[in-house]
């Protein structure tokens, strides 16, 4: 278990340890006096998704000049993936890190980030899911349902599928296991050949050193991040860009917070895509140098294979999405939605400079 430091922060609220004693929530770090914010992480530190949790956490620590005080438990050891959104509902984390892909009936509409899009620029990808947060009421609906203070969406680095078997071609993926977090996924690598596993993040560096899975997809700098290259070898694109995670304050608790926490907090999401897009970049070249370095060998789908995937998941994806999520939204909700988004997606492309970590790769 990897734990941030920690320093004291002063409560805004009289008498706020006697408020929350009895429901969870905020606790008090001692006489009343200070209000801890715990956040749960899922992966180690290191990565862009990890060290953008702890970079607000402690940015909100120094900015409230001592009103707050954090604390970021890394590695899943305080909540792991599926416990995260009951769990900071219970008051076990203040914060977490949220994964929709968990969550399909909480979070069905926030699930189209499972839906891959074949070469599309992850910052923009990130900027699309906050126009829709921002401007589309069914999509920020969610987020109040399962009484959730959005704060922003995690950087995704390149999706990849790291291999534990020499791979270097799309036919040496049939009959491979591979570890595939999301239904949209799944039903186009079982076209491409391979077999779908479902397992937490926390389960799957075992599975591919047992190699219980051939294989695992995660964000480029996660695969190293995790260790996951240490016994996966060969790193190949993902069947597009997809997956991300969000990270969140329990709305019972940021309601309890005072005005001027509340106005630091509105200050970091507002830096809070410029450090996403800089970590992207630092993370992805990164896990390129460190990859490479160990021995490691990036495969690239040739232009005949490219079009077998982007067929497959034209055919496939969108529907699997947007049927499932239909069983818990109207259908013309989840309609809106993708429109929205990829219409965003094609706006925000190319503002940020990001470039693929993975297709540079070794080049």
């Amino acid at each position: 278990m990897f734990r941030s430091r920690k320093s004291t922060l002063v409560a805004c609220l009289a008498g706020l340890a006697l408020v929350l004693s009895g429901c969870g929530g905020i606790a008090s770090s001692g006489e009343g006096r200070s209000v801890e914010l715990k956040a749960a992480s899922l992966l180690p530190p290191n990565g862009s998704q990890s060290d953008m949790i702890q970079w607000f956490m402690d940015e909100l620590e120094k900015r409230t000049g001592g009103e707050v005080e954090t604390e970021v438990v890394h590695g899943g050891a305080l909540l792991s993936g599926t416990d995260v959104l009951p769990g900071m509902k219970q008051g076990r984390a203040e914060a977490g890190q949220i994964v929709p892909a968990y969550f399909p009936a909480e979070l069905p509409l926030n699930n189209v980030n499972m839906v891959p899009m074949a070469g599309a620029d992850q910052a923009a990808r990130l900027l699309a899911f906050q126009d829709l947060a921002d401007g589309n009421d069914d999509f920020a609906a969610e987020f109040e349902r399962n009484g959730l203070h959005l704060i922003g969406y995690l950087p995704n680095a390149s999706s990849t599928v790291a291999f534990n078997r020499e791979v270097t071609s799309l036919d040496d993926v049939r009959g491979a296991k591979l570890r595939i977090p999301s239904q949209p996924q799944s039903v186009v690598w079982e076209e491409l050949g391979a077999e779908p596993v479902f397992m937490a993040s926390e389960e799957v560096y075992e599975a591919v050193e047992r190699n219980i899975v051939d294989g695992v997809t995660f964000p480029m700098d996660t695969q190293v991040a995790n260790g996951i290259t240490e016994v996966a070898k060969y790193m190949a694109p993902d069947i597009g860009q997809n997956g991300g995670a969000i990270f969140a304050i329990s709305q019972t608790v940021y309601d309890r917070l005072s005005d001027d926490v509340k106005a630091v907090i509105d200050e970091l999401k507002g830096e809070w895509y410029a450090k996403t897009a800089e970590l992207l970049t630092e993370y992805e070249q990164q896990a390129c140098e460190k990859f490479t370095a160990a021995g490691g060998t990036v495969v690239l789908w040739d232009d005949d294979e490219q079009q077998t995937i982007a067929s497959a998941t034209e055919k496939l994806a969108t529907d699997v999405w947007q049927t499932e999520a239909a069983k818990s939204v109207d259908r013309s909700a989840v309609e809106q939605v993708w429109s929205d988004y990829t219409a965003a997606v094609e706006q925000h492309t190319g503002e940020a400079g990001y470039t693929d970590g993975l297709q540079t790769c070794g080049k």
